[in-house]
């Protein structure tokens, strides 16, 4: 029979975990604590937290959610990075710290209402941010536009040319017919 106090922890579990669309596993065996503060650190500003787990009462919060899936993961020491946010920071900043500490291991992320695997998060790592690739599809689209705007104003352009070049034609005969 569950303690009351597991009882409890399944419970704040689930309202974090129904709270929190980004949740990233991994393996921390071997890191010091400093480094485990340092990836904390790194994760603040991004709106995120970064805490070891218990399997089992994890295993039991994720499956009263229905993420039976993401719940297999959950084997020998593991932690979890939790955010709200943009899921490809989450991933480029854990995989950053990751190329530094190798005793850090991605093991899986439900991201953004998916189920990734390690191979995947690093591919979503890599990805630019949503900001610039924002900013690159803006200027895809813009593009076209001006280069319409360029070719409608070009007849324009070369009127008020040969208007200025027949102006400058008769400023010069106009003093040749006075003289």
């Amino acid at each position: 029979m569950p303690n009351k106090k597991n009882i409890e922890t399944v419970k704040q579990l689930e309202e974090k975990f129904k709270n929190t669309p980004n949740l990233l596993l991994t393996t921390y065996q071997g890191l010091t604590t400093p480094q485990l503060n340092e990836l904390r650190a790194k994760l603040k500003p991004l709106n995120s937290a970064y805490s070891v787990v218990k399997n089992t009462v994890t295993a039991i919060a994720l499956k009263n959610i229905g993420l039976e899936e993401f719940a297999k993961h959950f084997t020998g020491p593991t932690a979890l990075a939790f955010q709200k946010g943009d899921p490809a920071a989450l991933s480029k900043a854990v995989v950053d710290f990751a190329k530094t500490n190798d005793k850090l291991k991605i093991v899986a992320g439900y991201l953004d209402g998916k189920l990734l695997t390690d191979k995947q998060i690093k591919i979503l790592a890599s990805l630019p941010s949503r900001e610039v690739l924002l900013s690159m599809i803006a200027m895809v689209l813009n593009s076209p536009i001006q280069k319409l705007a360029v070719v409608l104003n070009a007849p324009m352009q070369k009127l008020a040319g040969v208007l200025k070049a027949l102006e400058a034609a008769k400023a010069k005969d106009a003093p040749a017919a006075a003289a």
